[in-house]
């Protein structure tokens, strides 16, 4: 299921992760995630510089989607090489927006820039993960290569989803090779490690990371800003109550997370049946946390759940929107 939530973020061209790095990250945790933030900021400016220039382009010229620059530019470690330029893409149409990502996806400055954005994105999300395995350099960067991968394989099939013009068929050969995908990657992570203490931390870092990485970019500052910060253990049982809980799913929320994986099915009215059972599980956390929040934490943790909310519908929809073309 988890390979199943990250192809889909993929397939939404990471539009919730993207808004994420726009509406803030915690404080930095050392002093290289304060560089590595520094250099974010100063590659959405520039990409933002070059579709401008993109944008005054002679109207003969085919102008690009806006939709994959955005997705780009969110979180990129670097601006593109010197006289880099992406394709050429169509604008307009039913999934020409998904097709656009793919075309522009095929100039390697691009690409690289793209993995690039993985890399820095793997450094902040493993930061703490590294120092608590209490690597060496030298593992430390094998460790990083793996990790780095393994998100370029998912990259690479998740780009595949966004053909509009998949069959059924191929999506299923697609998520199959995304199952063979992980079990390659968690055997060799599993060696590499040669530890089974180190192994179980590292699949217990996996499982909660959807939750870890949105608490780490909104919720952490919520609560350090609060006048009842959460204790190292109180957050770390509110990680696995969320995860427990989006591990859980009725039939109905099944139901539609499936749908969902194929980006032609997230419509109006799909994206409000997500809502209404994002709305659903944030109830559940809630009454769960009860038992082990004070009153005014849980306040924290209700603004907390509904910025998540607001942050997911935003995602939803313009992920839908790249899929229909930039048309409501």
């Amino acid at each position: 299921m988890k390979v199943l939530t990250a192809l889909l973020a993929l397939c939404s061209v990471a539009c919730i992760i993207a808004l994420a790095w726009v509406l803030g990250t915690p404080a930095p945790i050392d002093p290289r995630v304060a560089k590595l933030e520094a250099e974010l900021k100063e590659s959405r400016q520039t990409i933002a510089q070059l579709r401008r220039d993109l944008a005054n382009r002679p109207a003969s010229l085919p102008a690009p989607s806006p939709s994959p620059s955005v997705a780009l530019s969110a979180g990129s470690a670097k601006a593109p090489a010197a006289g880099v330029e992406p394709a050429p893409v169509q604008a307009g149409g039913k999934g020409q927006g998904a097709n656009n990502l793919r075309e522009m996806l095929k100039n390697p400055g691009m690409r690289a820039m793209m993995e690039q954005q993985q890399a820095v994105q793997i450094e902040t999300s493993y930061a703490r993960l590294f120092d608590q395995l209490k690597l060496t350099d030298e593992e430390k960067a094998h460790f990083k290569k793996l990790l780095t991968d393994r998100q370029k394989a998912e990259t690479d099939l998740g780009l595949k989803l966004l053909d509009p013009n998949l069959t059924p068929e191929d999506r299923k050969q697609i998520m199959a090779q995304a199952e063979k995908n992980k079990k390659t990657y968690n055997d060799a992570i599993k060696t590499f490690m040669n530890n089974d203490s180190d192994w179980n931390t590292f699949q217990s870092w996996e499982d909660t990371k959807p939750e870890r990485t949105l608490y780490d970019t909104m919720g952490r500052s919520l609560f350090a800003s609060s006048a009842e910060p959460l204790s190292p253990q109180q957050e770390q049982t509110l990680l696995n109550t969320m995860t427990q809980i989006r591990k859980s799913p009725s039939p109905e929320q099944e139901a539609i997370s499936k749908a969902m994986q194929d980006p032609s099915q997230m419509n109006d009215g799909n994206i409000q049946r997500m809502l209404q059972m994002t709305d659903q599980n944030n109830q559940r956390i809630l009454q769960q946390a009860a038992t082990t929040l004070t009153p005014g934490q849980l306040k924290t943790l209700e603004n907390y759940l509904q910025q998540s909310r607001s942050m997911t519908e935003t995602g939803l929809r313009m992920g839908s929107m790249f899929m229909q073309g930039g048309k409501q």
